[in-house]
């Protein structure tokens, strides 16, 4: 029960150091070592505009990183799910990456996505 409360409770809070993600902020998906960039989001109010996107293998360890106000924030760990989502790790436990941006962050998925994937 208790790593149930604490799993929801991750999923509702902002990632450690990202209190917010204002307009121009970047969001990048991309490999463990770096390298290859899969996808690129530019918040445009409380849009994302995808910029770029190479499909990602599923259960494929990536870097999630943020660039707010102009500087890079340290990267999330992830795996990609099958259904295009990314479940970041936090505090040892999974947050989907979409539900994080939408519920959290109050921002606006293409292609209308709200709610995390089926993993």
């Amino acid at each position: 029960m208790h790593a149930l409360l604490l799993a929801l409770a991750l999923a509702l809070a902002p990632l450690p150091n990202l209190p917010y993600i204002p307009h121009g902020s970047e969001i990048r998906v991309v490999s463990a070592d770096l390298l290859t960039v899969y996808v690129v989001w530019q918040v445009e109010g409380r849009n994302l505009v995808l910029q770029s996107k190479l499909p990602a293998p599923a259960n494929r360890e990536v870097r999630v990183l943020f660039r707010v106000e102009g500087h890079y924030r340290p990267p999330y760990n992830g795996i990609t799910t099958p259904r295009g989502d990314v479940a970041l790790l936090v505090q040892g436990e999974r947050v989907s990456l979409n539900e994080l941006l939408t519920s959290t962050y109050r921002l606006n998925l293409p292609n209308g996505r709200v709610l995390p994937e089926v993993r």
